[in-house]
């Protein structure tokens, strides 16, 4: 490769604490939409962890088609407003059925490895605890998300719809990623962890409040 084909690591122009959105534009690096996208970033980067450590191809398959899914929504949302009619369905927009894929993956998922009535102790082992943190670093970025359209920026339905599932299919990854083994949150899964529906204790487990979808 010649020196004139190098890509360069830096091209300075965010030394002033500002950096540019996808097709023109620049904003604060403190701005709501770059909160999401560093949220995001770092969702994909602790699924590629995930990934590497995983032994199971089927999941690590899921994993990576999660991980692709997540630089098409860093894209939408770093999309300049004025030129959003650039972005392209499933490249750089965010699309109903992107999400309709990802609710299909977890639905499999589920079928062959139902949840435990149970809320789960995270860690039981490196891949499913990897797993367990992207899911956190998902539930971030759909709450900055909030944040950045509460606070004037376009965000749509659908791109919310997909982060929101997507942090559902982590946790379905990190649940089967575990196995049967994994530790629930008291010493047996009868008695009051036992009677919750797995919608509610998987709720519980990421910490939302909300059931799942």
């Amino acid at each position: 490769m010649d020196d004139d084909d190098r890509i360069p690591l830096s091209t300075k122009t965010g030394d002033d604490g500002t950096t540019g959105l996808l097709f023109g534009g620049r904003v604060s690096k403190t701005d709501a939409v770059i909160e999401v996208i560093g949220a995001v970033d770092e969702a994909v980067a602790t699924l590629g962890l995930a990934r590497a450590l995983l032994a199971d191809d089927e999941l690590a398959a899921a994993v990576l088609g999660l991980q692709r899914g997540l630089f098409v929504a860093a894209a939408d949302a770093a999309a300049s407003p004025r030129a959003r009619d650039q972005l392209r369905p499933g490249v750089s927009l965010v699309t109903v059925e992107m999400t309709a894929e990802v609710e299909d993956s977890i639905d499999r998922l589920l079928d062959e490895r139902p949840l435990r009535p149970a809320f789960v102790v995270p860690g039981a082992n490196p891949p499913s605890a990897a797993l367990d943190v992207a899911r956190t670093r998902l539930r971030t970025a759909e709450r900055r998300l909030v944040a950045a359209r509460e606070a004037g920026a376009e965000v749509s339905d659908a791109l919310l719809s997909y982060v929101n599932r997507a942090s559902d299919l982590v946790y379905v990854l990190a649940r089967a990623a575990a196995g049967p083994g994994e530790e629930a949150s008291s010493h047996a899964d009868d008695g009051a962890a036992g009677e919750r529906r797995p919608a509610v204790a998987e709720s519980a487990a990421r910490g939302d409040g909300q059931a799942t979808r």
